[in-house]
């Protein structure tokens, strides 16, 4: 092993918003990794990447999860302040498939088609889909792992390679072997907590505190940090997890 892989460097997370689709007291899921890499458009990430002091032109990759409006309407005033403080560079889109078609038809419907224009005259605008192996995207190395989410849509957790490490992100997920690999595979988890407790027979779409403890309990080594939460989630008892706030920074 070598002197990096044995001290390798830390990475930092700053949480844009962690509340879930209702924003109960909490704002729209997103964080920034390494201020270079945006994981969640959400409708908040412009302003948010502002008050944590986070410039546009630092970041490189925008990382998308899945099509829900709570993770991915911000993107039209993303791309316009890509599109004017980002002149010449590149801007890399990484998402499911049929992600560059999705966010034109935001933009488009949206009525203001000139925005994607202007990005593509002053912006390398690359459109990344996922396939399921290690890909890059820019400086991002990075594998999608399919999770369990609606039946409607194709949604993905991921590994961030990061200096020796994988960092994991969720996405939006029930209990699933998708999950289970993902966690397997990373050394710290930012892992959804929605809290949705639903009556037996019903469709189960998110975690809760029952399922973070039991994935916890198959996944002694792994940190996990809470995200994506709705009101009243409790995860106190939970060993090695950690539950940020809004605006929160935290060093891995």
């Amino acid at each position: 092993m070598s002197p990096d892989e044995e001290n390798p460097a830390p990475v930092t997370l700053t949480f844009l918003g962690t509340g879930n689709f209702l924003t109960p007291g909490r704002y729209w899921n997103s964080f920034v990794m390494d201020d270079t890499v945006l994981v969640e458009p959400s409708p908040i990430a412009l302003p948010h990447l502002r008050r944590c002091g986070l410039p546009i032109e630092h970041i490189e990759t925008v990382v998308i999860s899945h099509f829900h409006p709570d993770h991915t309407f911000g993107w039209p005033f993303l791309l316009l302040e890509a599109a004017l403080g980002k002149v010449g560079q590149t801007f890399s889109i990484v998402g499911p498939p049929g992600v560059e078609r999705f966010l034109e038809e935001m933009v488009e419907l949206g009525g203001i088609p000139g925005v994607l224009a202007q990005a593509k005259a002053n912006l390398n605008l690359e459109f990344v889909e996922v396939d399921g192996t290690w890909q890059e995207a820019g400086a991002l190395r990075f594998r999608a792992i399919e999770v369990e989410h609606v039946p409607h849509l194709r949604c993905y957790g991921y590994l961030f390679a990061r200096d020796g490490r994988n960092i994991g992100y969720s996405g939006d997920t029930r209990p699933c072997d998708g999950l289970e690999e993902l966690a397997a595979a990373c050394d710290v988890l930012v892992l959804e907590c929605d809290g949705q407790h639903v009556e037996p027979h019903h469709h189960v779409s998110h975690m809760n505190e029952d399922s973070v403890r039991q994935l916890r309990a198959a996944h002694a080594g792994t940190r996990f940090i809470l995200t994506h939460m709705g009101e009243g989630v409790d995860a106190s008892g939970i060993d090695n997890v950690v539950v940020p706030e809004d605006f929160d920074r935290l060093t891995v």
